[in-house]
């Protein structure tokens, strides 16, 4: 796993190093550049397939073909034996090597053939080619600036070229401030965007221009006519997930798991156990020692005798632990996702690969909004009103999102274009991004086998109600009866499906509103009037922290100075000399 970087359409690679160099924190191991003469390329790796031999960028068959990629292609042997008999010759032991040799049998639609989690850069001559795996689990990030195109995994990078000066997008801060995140394909940043999951991207250079064209390759597939009964389907997923979690196991380092106690994490721990002969590590964080989770976690790792590790996340901890998470999440996110952030620098001292839960409630139908319409626009649709009201509206994408899912329809016709747009952007800005830029802050690769596309696939396939019963209020019924069905006499993991998970923001949920608390207190009263972006935010807390994002990223351009700290910051904005936690 790795980080990215490059430049095309320009023969000025002068900012190339320090956009690589900003990324080592994904790849400590080793560094690499390419220089073409309208391609620059740089490469940070963690090291985990191929160690001896696998250093970025690679060249492929023909002399002007170089790819850099952070991805773990899970199918790489067979894809490398088969293209050995077409005549490809390798020269690593790199899972990454097999893409640039894809794409000189397969051109663009190489990315079809890939199993696994990837973004990716291959250079052709004067072609550029950047592609993103199917749901987004690895980022990619690309900005025009004049006559040339930057590309990273990683925002901050982009912005360590002069060629590009940050500013907010205000309709994308409307959109952050409704749905949580900015709709569709755009960043805070203007001009910044994100290659969308399951796209490619490809540039030429023409007349001194970069013209460039997106192009879709993956969609999700329509539930078929004819179904297979539900326990058919139950037992079916069982050898799915286990053939998924023995694929993902695939490494030359140890791997470890976040065990939150769940029915994800608990399934993913289940078959970890089975599949993988040698100690396991498990990782578990909560506010005390007491929290539910951690209880169910313990149990769990007794059960499957797994080397359980629990870490607490103090006040102290959550508050100086803000900056460093914004800067790796690059947006102002919410705050519940410190205890990942804290837990996975935690993970780092130990392992470089872990598994994780994440995908499971998209794919499975996990949340509150599975049973309940309402569940989740409510709010969407009260702060949408508003802004509106104050002449800040939201995108079109925005727009079309919330539409979608208030219109006046039959559950199963909102369950279905619910379950189709939390794969999208929900799930990427959400979820799989900011799991990315807390592990790999840490140097940890995190592995997610509910989105590999086989499993997302199989469960998209199915009806609705093998998913969800709306009617009983039944959430993720397939993935339970699995379950059940497998390993129904083991009573800790029925407990798991049984139990509600109370899940890793609420083991900060005392912490974040004694935060809001904290703002409440020390900022003016006028601190939201006042600034420019205030009429965006509900509270004081949210400001700030949209004010911090804006320090680091406008101001800093992604590099958080030596020595800085919340307090010291919160003193700025409330215009006093100095606050301690304890205060």
């Amino acid at each position: 796993m790795c980080g990215i970087t490059g430049i095309f359409g320009t023969a000025d690679h002068s900012a190339l190093a320090a956009m690589t160099d900003s990324l080592r924190h994904r790849g400590p191991d080793d560094e690499g550049r390419y220089l073409g003469k309208l391609t620059g390329m740089g490469h940070r790796r963690l090291s985990i397939i191929g160690i001896d031999n696998g250093a970025q960028p690679i060249r492929g068959d023909r002399r002007d073909v170089y790819v850099v990629a952070n991805c773990e292609i899970y199918n790489y042997r067979q894809l490398r034996d088969d293209l050995r008999r077409r005549g490809h010759h390798f020269g690593t032991d790199s899972d990454a090597e097999v893409i640039v040799h894809l794409y000189e049998e397969y051109g663009d639609r190489c990315v079809e053939h890939l199993q696994g989690m990837f973004a990716f850069a291959v250079a052709d001559g004067d072609r550029l080619l950047l592609a993103r795996d199917r749901f987004g689990i690895k980022p990619l990030h690309y900005a025009e600036v004049g006559a040339g195109l930057l590309f990273a995994s990683e925002v901050k990078a982009l912005l360590q070229s002069r060629l590009l000066t940050p500013q907010i997008d205000e309709e994308a801060l409307a959109d952050t401030a409704v749905f949580g995140h900015p709709a569709g394909p755009g960043t805070l940043l203007r001009g910044v965007v994100s290659l969308p999951p399951g796209h490619t991207l490809s540039a030429v250079l023409t007349d001194d221009q970069v013209v460039t064209s997106v192009t879709r390759y993956h969609t999700l597939p329509e539930a078929e006519a004819d179904p297979m009964p539900f326990a058919e389907a139950a037992a079916d997923l069982t050898e799915l997930l286990r053939a998924t979690v023995r694929s993902h196991l695939m490494a030359e380092v140890e791997i470890g798991i976040t065990l939150s106690g769940g029915l994800d994490s608990t399934i993913l721990a289940r078959l970890m156990r089975e599949l993988h002969d040698g100690p396991i590590r498990a990782y578990t964080i909560g506010d005390h020692a007491d929290h539910p989770d951690v209880v169910q976690a313990r149990r769990l790792a007794a059960r499957l005798g797994l080397n359980h590790h629990v870490s607490i996340l103090t006040f102290q901890d959550f508050v100086a632990t803000i900056p460093p998470y914004l800067t790796a999440a690059e947006q102002p996110a919410g705050l519940g996702g410190i205890a990942l952030n804290f837990l996975c620098r935690r993970i780092g001292e130990d392992v470089k690969v872990c598994l994780n839960g994440e995908g499971a409630d998209e794919v499975f139908g996990g949340y509150g909004e599975y049973i309940n319409r309402s569940f989740r626009t409510r709010r969407m649709v009260d702060r949408l009103a508003a802004l509106e009201a104050s002449g800040r509206p939201v995108s079109r994408r925005g727009r079309e999102y919330l539409d979608s899912l208030t219109a006046d329809q039959p559950f199963p016709h909102y369950l279905r274009k619910l379950f189709a747009e939390n794969m999208r952007e929900q799930l990427t800005r959400d979820h799989l991004e900011l799991l990315d830029a807390s592990s790999m802050a840490a140097s940890l690769e995190m592995r997610v086998p509910f989105l590999d596309h086989h499993v997302v696939e199989f469960a998209f396939r199915q009806p609705l109600a093998h998913r969800v019963d709306w009617e009983l209020g039944i959430t993720k019924r397939l993935l339970k009866q699995a379950v059940l069905r497998t390993w129904g006499d083991e009573v800790d993991l029925v407990g798991s499906v049984l139990r509600r998970k109370i899940g890793a923001p609420t083991s900060v949920l005392g912490h974040r509103e004694r935060f809001i608390r904290l703002c409440e207190q020390v900022l003016p009263a006028d601190y939201l009037r006042d600034d420019e972006y205030g009429a965006y935010f509900e509270q004081k807390s949210d400001l700030l922290v949209f004010n911090l994002y804006q320090e680091i990223f406008v101001r800093c351009r992604g590099v958080l100075p030596d020595g800085f700290t919340m307090l010291d910051f919160m003193a700025q904005q409330a215009r006093r000399p100095a606050l301690s936690v304890a205060g």
